[in-house]
């Protein structure tokens, strides 16, 4: 996603203003330059691991550049060596809010592991040459999670899992696969409904990702398949194809053919994360803000120079291009 060319600059009109009433300063939220266009593809990449061998003797400048060059991931200065390894080797990078890098010790065999997550699988530009460097230096895929989103819950949810799960939807030639619901018995926070278990390489997962990011009202829904190497090898092609392979994972899941736009997604993703943060800060700090506007008799320039600090808050890290798409709706 790309940052606007025009983002909105949020300055006071009158710092003498009347105190506000809370509620009438909450931003209704419309998002900039919103894409209408459609992709021709109906499922995304939303974790991708992989080991590879270094082909070059200085092997961590090497594996920078990669993650630089051919996934476009951004911000080095927040790539930071952790005193911890991970899962069998000795040293550990993490890289901000895109996953980590893990290198080291001897049962490795000079192999080092990349985990990237979602923000950092939002970002890549060109999954084809993606495809084509995993290809030409032999790295090996180790977990995939591939998804597909309706934003409007009109063509899945979670009881139409339910309901394909008991027409047996989800077997795939054999005894059907253990599945369990995680309910939230109507507290807003979000159901899962989980097929399968990482033991075999293959899990399902059929969530309300709306809900998930902090709003209740939230129809959106998310299916994702998370694809291990066990038992199977997974071709660099799913790169090029996630429908195709997330369609293939389940009998049930052959419906994906209903196109989606990621850029829609992200933009969601955001709008409903700003949302929750608003919500979050009236809830923790509301009185406090209001005591200060009334100190300084409705002048909030004054109350911000005292509480504003540069930064983003975690709940909106990796979305940073996203809040610069984000303004309020012009208040009449």
């Amino acid at each position: 996603m790309k940052s606007s060319n025009d983002p909105h600059e949020r300055a006071p009109s009158d710092a003498r203003a009347a105190r506000p009433d809370a509620r009438a300063l909450e931003p209704r939220l419309v998002i900039r330059g919103e894409s209408t266009r459609k992709s021709e593809c109906p499922a995304f990449i939303d974790w991708l691991a992989f080991t590879v061998e270094p082909k070059a003797a200085i092997a961590l400048p090497w594996l920078y550049s990669i993650l630089e060059e051919v996934f476009n991931l951004r911000n080095r200065t927040e790539w930071i060596p952790s005193r911890k390894g991970w899962c069998g080797y000795t040293n550990r990078i993490d890289l901000g809010v895109y996953g980590l890098i893990a290198f080291g010790g001897e049962a490795q065999k000079n192999t080092m592991h990349v985990e990237l997550n979602a923000h950092a699988c939002a970002v890549v530009s060109n999954w084809g040459e993606v495809k084509l460097w995993g290809e030409e230096d032999h790295a090996r895929i180790t977990r995939i999670d591939l998804a597909h989103d309706d934003l409007e819950a009109k063509t899945f949810d979670i009881a139409r899992g339910l309901e394909l799960l008991a027409q047996g939807g989800f077997a795939a030639g054999g005894r059907p696969p253990k599945a369990r619901l995680v309910d939230d018995l109507g507290s807003g926070a979000g159901k899962t409904l989980y097929v399968g278990h990482r033991v075999s390489g293959k899990l399902l997962r059929i969530y309300e990702k709306g809900k998930q990011l902090g709003c209740a009202s939230s129809p959106w829904v998310r299916v994702e398949v998370e694809l291990r190497n066990k038992g199977r090898e997974i071709p660099w092609d799913v790169a090029l194809a996630p429908e195709r392979y997330l369609a293939g994972a389940y009998p049930a899941l052959a419906f994906l053919s209903t196109e989606q736009c990621r850029l829609r997604t992200l933009q969601r993703a955001t709008a409903i994360s700003y949302e929750a943060m608003v919500k979050n800060l009236r809830t923790q700090s509301g009185k406090a803000l209001c005591v200060m506007t009334r100190v300084h008799e409705g002048d909030a320039a004054a109350v911000l120079v005292q509480v504003i600090r540069e930064g983003m808050p975690k709940r909106l890290r990796g979305f940073e291009d996203g809040v610069d798409g984000l303004r309020p709706e012009p208040q009449e």
